[in-house]
């Protein structure tokens, strides 16, 4: 497998507002970096699916909205990539990153 990231990635779990086609659904992020997120419970979407994620870190009151793209997709789970953070998102995630090293 090509291991092609840049950015570290985290176990977590937070909740999360996931958007797609005008339906929220509600689920969990269960692996977070700046780069993107795998969250469970939305069931398989196509690649290249674009949606919008929201969640807050435990060590912010910031919340986080990223868009994002499907870049894998099982029935369980899905890796997004976000597109185009904010510096004070960043910010707070690279924050929370700092508490779980």
């Amino acid at each position: 497998m090509n291991e092609s990231r840049t950015t570290n990635r985290y176990p977590v779990k937070l909740s999360v507002t996931v958007t797609f086609q005008d339906e929220n659904r509600e689920t969990s992020i269960v692996n977070l970096s700046v780069g993107g997120a795998l969250f469970t419970g939305f069931g398989r979407l196509p690649i290249g699916t674009q949606l919008s994620l929201a969640f807050k870190v435990p060590t912010s009151e910031i919340e986080i909205r990223a868009n994002a793209v499907v870049r894998w997709s099982t029935e369980d789970s899905t890796g997004v990539q976000f597109d185009g953070l904010r510096a004070r998102e960043v910010w707070s995630i690279n924050e929370y990153f700092k508490e779980l090293d």
